[in-house]
C-alpha cells in the first residue's frame, strides 16, 4: 500500500540503519581489564586499567530493540536465523489482503526505535605514570526513531487502509523525530591523574574525534495535523517539519555516488572524570620501565562523563528542506510513483507550496550525535568480586539528532587475568527489563546484554551481541629484574621501555 510522501521518508532513513551493534557493550567497558574500551563511556577511566598497554584488534556485534514490533515466542527461534532458505510464520493483518511476520502491540504509547553500529577497528591505550594515552578507530551505523505517534507508527507498518484510524483527525503537538548516519571515526584521547594523596585520586580525561560522514537523513516534525480518508487520499491540515538528505547516490537515477566517499564531516568529544577511593595508603612510585608501574587497588570509584558531544556537517550532496506550517491534500497514492529521489522531493515541494523549489532551504545540515550523561559506580567487593552500576542518560543538543535511549545497568563481576565473567541487569529506556552475559578468557570477549534475545522465552523485540578481539601487558609484569629492572627506582624517562 502506498504510503504519504512525508511517510517514505520516515521509512527510508530507518531501512538505512540496517547494521546493528550493542548499544553500551558492558561486558567490554567496565572491568579493569577494560583497557582502550573503557573510553567509549569514560575517558578519565583509562587510569582504571591493570595493564598498562593495551592493543585493540577488532570489535563487532549487533543491537536492535523497539517497543512496536514483535514476533511471538511460540513463532521465534534464533537458530532459524541461519537456515538457509527459511520462511518465517506471517498472519494475516486483518485489513488489507498483506500478510506479516511480525505483530504489533496495540497500545497507546510513543514507539521509539534504536539500532546501533560500532566496528571497532585497531587501536591503543598507553599509560605513563600520571598519563595515559589512546588512539582509537571505528566506522559506526546509528538509526532512531524517537516519539513517534501510535497512530502514525500503525500507518507505517500496516498502510493507509487500517480502517480503524481512517477518518478521525490526528493532531501531534509533541514533536518527534527520525534519524540515520552512517560515519568513520578517529579518536584521540588523554587522561592525567591530578590529585593522589592519601586514599583519594582523581583523574580527568577527554577524547577528540575527527567525524567522516558517509551517509546521513534526519527528519523533525514540530506539529502535525491531519486526516487519512482512505488507503490512498490524506488530508493534512499542518505540518510543521524539517528534512535533511544526504546519501551515497545520484538523486537523478539512484545509482551509487561514491564521490566523495565522505559527504560531509566534523568533531566530536567525550569528557570525564573519575574518583578513586584507594583500598591501601597512596605512595608516590619511582619506575624506570613502563612494566614496573604498579596497579593501586581501590575500595570504590565512581565516574561522571559527557559523550558523543558534536556532529557532522553534511556539505555534499546534501539537502535540507523545510515545510513551515503548510497545508496538503494527497490523492491517488496507490498510483503515485517516483523514479527517483528528486522526484520525490520535488513533488513533497510542490505539494506544500505549489513549485518544485519553495521547500528547498539549503545544500547542507548538521546532524548530532547521540550524545549521552555517562554515570558509573564501581564497588570492589571482595577479591576478584566487583559489582557495578552505571546509567547512561541520553539528551539530544540540536533539532536534528540521533536519539540515544536511556540505559541503567547493574552488573556483578568476577574478574581476573585470564578470565572475567559480567552479569548484566538492564532496565532500557525505563520500561524494558534485560539480562546480560558475557565472558572474557584473556584476549577475546564475548558477550549479550539481552540474552533473552537467544531464546524463545518472551516475545522477539531485539537482539543484543557483541564480541571484542584485543591483548594487553599487565602492570608490575616485567620479565626481568635487575639493578635497573622492575624494582621501584628513581624515574628517568629517557630509559623508559616496554
Amino acid at each position: 500500500m502506498k504510503q504519504t510522501c512525508f511517510i517514505n521518508i520516515f521509512l527510508l532513513h530507518f531501512f538505512l540503519g540496517g547494521s546493528l551493534f550493542g548499544q553500551e557493550m558492558l561486558g567490554t567497558v567496565l572491568g579493569n581489564y577494560a583497557g582502550v574500551n573503557s573510553i567509549q563511556l569514560n575517558p578519565s577511566a583509562m587510569h582504571n586499567s591493570k595493564p598498562y598497554l593495551d592493543i585493540q584488534l577488532t570489535g563487532a556485534g549487533i543491537f536492535l530493540e523497539n517497543n512496536f514490533l514483535f514476533i511471538t515466542k511460540n513463532e521465534y527461534k534464533f537458530s532459524n536465523f541461519f537456515k538457509s532458505g527459511y520462511e518465517w510464520p506471517v498472519h494475516a493483518e486483518g485489513y488489507g489482503v498483506e500478510e506479516r511476520t511480525f505483530y504489533h502491540y496495540e497500545d497507546n504509547r510513543r514507539k521509539n526505535v534504536f539500532l546501533d553500529v560500532r566496528v571497532n577497528g585497531p587501536g591503543a591505550m598507553l599509560i605513563w605514570g600520571n598519563h595515559a594515552f589512546a588512539i582509537t578507530s571505528g566506522v559506526r551505523t546509528v538509526s532512531s526513531l524517537h516519539n513517534i505517534p501510535y497512530e502514525m507508527a500503525n500507518f507505517f507498518y500496516l498502510g493507509l487502509n487500517y480502517r480503524p484510524q481512517q477518518n478521525i483527525n490526528y493532531i501531534d503537538n509533541r514533536p518527534f523525530s527520525g534519524a540515520a548516519m552512517s560515519w568513520a571515526e578517529l579518536g584521540l584521547s588523554y587522561a592525567y591523574t591530578f590529585y593522589s594523596r592519601a586514599y583519594d585520586r582523581i583523574s580527568a580525561g577527554i577524547t577528540v574525534k575527527r567525524l567522516f560522514g558517509l551517509t546521513g537523513i534526519s527528519s523533525k516534525v514540530r506539529q502535525i495535523d491531519y486526516v487519512v480518508i482512505d488507503d490512498s487520499t490524506v488530508s493534512v491540515k499542518n505540518l510543521d517539519a524539517d528534512l535533511g538528505v544526504a546519501l551515497p547516490l545520484n538523486y537523478n537515477v539512484n545509482e551509487a555516488d561514491l564521490n566523495p566517499l565522505f559527504k560531509g564531516g566534523g568533531f566530536g568529544f567525550d569528557v570525564g572524570v573519575t574518583y578513586q577511593r584507594l583500598s591501601r595508603y597512596h605512595q608516590k612510585s619511582y619506575f624506570s620501565t613502563l612494566c614496573a608501574q604498579p596497579y593501586e587497588d581501590y575500595l570504590y570509584r565512581i565516574g561522571v562523563a559527557l559523550i558523543d558531544i558534536g556532529a557532522v556537517q553534511f556539505k555534499s550532496n546534501a539537502v535540507k528542506m523545510q515545510i513551515d506550517n503548510r497545508s496538503s491534500y494527497w490523492e491517488n497514492l496507490t498510483s503515485m510513483k517516483f523514479n527517483n529521489i528528486n522526484q520525490l522531493l520535488d513533488t513533497i515541494s510542490y505539494k506544500f507550496y505549489g513549485d518544485t523549489t519553495s521547500a528547498y532551504v539549503g545544500d547542507r545540515f548538521t546532524l548530532w550525535l547521540p550524545s549521552a550523561l555517562s554515570i558509573q559506580f564501581d564497588y570492589h567487593l571482595r577479591k576478584n568480586i566487583y559489582i557495578n552500576t552505571s546509567l547512561i542518560y541520553g539528551f539530544n543538543i540540536g533539532s536534528a539528532s540521533l536519539s540515544r535511549p536511556a540505559e541503567l545497568s547493574v552488573t556483578p563481576r568476577y574478574e581476573t587475568k585470564w578470565f572475567e565473567a559480567n552479569f548484566p541487569v538492564s532496565l532500557y529506556d525505563w520500561s524494558l527489563a534485560r539480562i546480560g552475559l558475557s565472558l572474557r578468557f584473556y584476549w577475546l570477549t564475548i558477550g549479550t546484554d539481552k540474552i533473552g534475545g537467544f531464546f524463545n522465552l518472551a516475545n522477539f523485540t531485539g537482539l543484543d551481541f557483541y564480541f571484542s578481539l584485543k591483548f594487553a601487558f599487565d602492570k608490575g609484569s616485567c620479565r626481568s629484574k635487575g639493578p635497573k629492572g622492575c624494582g621501584n627506582q628513581e624515574f628517568q624517562p629517557h630509559k623508559l621501555k616496554l
